[in-house]
């Protein structure tokens, strides 16, 4: 009977997310650990010197814009859907998402728990999963489009499967924004490239302070692609797949494999200190409120 097999269908849910977390989050350390294994340390101590007063002040700038985007992205695509979100609102979901998905595993947590929000909030779970879905793979198709070009240095079969998935997530996408007007959608994808260009910018500010006597252009196709390598649900907050991934991108473009790995970890940690705001937020929901007696 149905009452019978629900409870177990439940409990099985949870446990493959479980599985899926603890599998993701494995694949991401090993093939960090290969990567320091094979490239030594000297590449975590590069890494570091990224930091500096002007370039955590550069990170926060960079994540301010990049988060007002993406909530403004999110906003559009929910109004598509009939659904309303106040841009303070969008903004310090967006926020406290970003965080949580730079330090759980799949990058994708912190989306769900918007999801999960939107939902108590009264959205159906269609239009508020498709209000989340919709807008994360706007981003994710340009990530992708960037990376045609710098992928034909790997070869031209790269540069087709990202153009490839371009496509197919843009669909995706545009078919989520589909009651929308014509200004409406056009901003959608404005606004994912401006959120784009941002971390873009930090990922080469990360390799011009790395490596400033790499050429400009090596270095602009190494971490476009590096970027596009943080879309891969493997790993925490993008570690693993995005270094691998980088330092293969590094290689192609004639650099040295331990540059394109300090880049990416270098990058990681701009990518970080961009999204810590959201910690004051995540504080708000989860400290207790005190209660001034009436």
């Amino acid at each position: 009977m149905p009452a019978e097999t629900a409870p177990p269908r439940r409990g099985r849910g949870p446990l493959r997310r479980i599985l899926l977390a603890v599998a993701q989050a494995v694949t991401g350390l090993v093939l960090l650990a290969v990567l320091f294994r094979t490239l030594g340390t000297e590449s975590a101590r590069s890494a570091v010197g990224v930091l500096s007063p002007l370039t955590v002040v550069l990170a926060l700038l960079a994540g301010l814009v990049a988060t007002a985007a993406q909530a403004q992205r999110w906003r559009l695509v929910a109004r598509s859907r009939g659904a309303r979100i106040g841009f303070r609102e969008a903004l310090g979901e967006c926020w406290a998402a970003g965080l949580v998905n730079l330090l759980l595993p799949g990058g994708v947590t912190g989306d769900a728990v918007r999801v999960l929000r939107r939902r108590r909030r009264g959205d159906t779970w269609p239009g508020a999963g498709g209000s989340v879905v919709g807008e994360r793979l706007a981003g994710t198709s340009v990530l992708l489009a960037a990376g045609v070009v710098p992928a034909l240095a790997v070869g031209p079969w790269v540069a087709a499967a990202f153009g490839a998935g371009a496509l197919a997530v843009g669909a995706i996408a545009w078919r989520a924004t589909s009651g929308s007007p014509a200004r409406d959608r056009a901003a959608v994808w404005c606004l994912s490239v401006l959120a784009w260009a941002c971390y873009q910018g930090l990922f080469l500010l990360a390799a011009l302070r790395t490596a400033p006597q790499a050429p400009l252009p090596d270095l602009w196709g190494t971490t476009v692609l590096g970027l596009a390598g943080m879309s891969v649900p493997v790993g925490v907050g993008g570690w693993g797949p995005r270094e691998g991934i980088t330092t293969l991108a590094a290689m192609a473009h004639g650099l040295p494999a331990a540059t394109g790995f300090a880049i990416s970890l270098g990058y990681g940690l701009l990518a970080l200190i961009s999204a810590l705001p959201g910690a004051v937020v995540l504080a708000r929901w989860l400290l207790p409120v005190p209660r001034i007696p009436a």
